[in-house]
């Protein structure tokens, strides 16, 4: 497989248990429940095993919140079962702490947990009531589990700034990536946008005590370490992503979509393919010479 195309991502579902504001929709959104979206478990089966059988050695399953979806743990088992090498979910953490030693069993490798604060009051505002405690006993029941763990961080000016070096210090003493994220102006209003935008890289070069790391192969993160640091820091702008995401990443949503491109642009339907291996094939040919 061309390496440009080794990271599979797919959308399990559009349903969430919290939320949080600033991912809200501006206009209305009709959420599919999983018995209405167009692409079911055998679907996504039959993507997992096209992919595989192309060299895919990364997945990762998202949402919505994965978590949620009915079928997580039988979909993590059949992506170890087809040769898949590197499983991630990227969740909020809420329940995963129960749940965490159970998907590491049947192959999950990597969690990507999205907390954008370390305060209890400022949590339960942005996402509407959920538990930090239990996004807390998650990070640690990965770190126990020997899970690769990231933390994300969508860096918010008046809102979280404060605590991004609180952020940063937990890489200090744990096996771990925190990332912090600039804000993305699609789907946000103008206002929230304009008023919270952060300029990572500016923030970056005023912080001491910070060099930069190596970084990884075609990630759209660029990755910090603090001095004797055991993890690492990573920022993720809104020009990196909007530039890397496109030539590293296939996404295909519970709709039954796929895109390969920035700001889900080059969509194709393939719900009505997927019992065509010629016919996804020629997509694909098409798709990865285009790139």
């Amino acid at each position: 497989m061309d390496e440009h195309l080794s990271y599979l991502r797919l959308i399990l579902t559009e349903e969430n248990n919290y939320p949080v504001m600033y991912s809200k929709p501006i206009h209305d959104v009709k959420i599919l429940s999983q018995e209405e979206q167009s692409m079911k478990l055998e679907d996504y089966k039959k993507i997992i095993n096209f992919f595989s059988k192309r060299e895919l050695k990364k997945i990762k399953f998202v949402g919505g919140e994965p978590l949620l979806y009915k079928h997580l743990d039988e979909l993590v088992l059949y992506a170890k079962e087809s040769g898949i090498e590197e499983i991630g979910i990227t969740t909020n953490g809420i329940g995963l702490g129960t749940r965490i030693l159970d998907l590491k069993k049947a192959g999950l490798t990597h969690v990507n947990i999205s907390l954008d604060s370390l305060k209890e009051y400022k949590y339960q505002a942005l996402t509407g009531g959920a538990n930090l405690k239990e996004v807390f006993i998650s990070i640690d029941a990965c770190q126990a589990a020997g899970i690769n763990l990231k933390i994300n961080c969508v860096a918010i000016k008046d809102f979280n700034d404060d605590e991004l070096i609180d952020f940063m210090r937990l890489t200090i003493n744990n096996n771990m990536d925190v990332r912090l994220i600039e804000l993305l102006p699609h789907n946000l209003n103008k206002h929230v946008y304009e008023r919270g935008y952060m300029d990572l890289k500016e923030y970056m070069e005023n912080t001491e005590d910070i060099y930069r790391s190596e970084d990884e192969n075609l990630s759209v993160t660029e990755y910090f370490k603090i001095n004797g640091a055991i993890g690492r820091v990573g920022i993720i702008t809104t020009d990196s992503r909007e530039y890397k995401e496109d030539l590293r990443r296939i996404n295909i949503s519970n709709r039954g979509y796929m895109n390969v491109g920035s700001l889900q642009e080059n969509e194709y339907f393939i719900k009505p393919d997927l019992d065509n291996e010629d016919k996804l094939e020629d997509l694909f040919y098409n798709i990865t010479s285009n790139i």
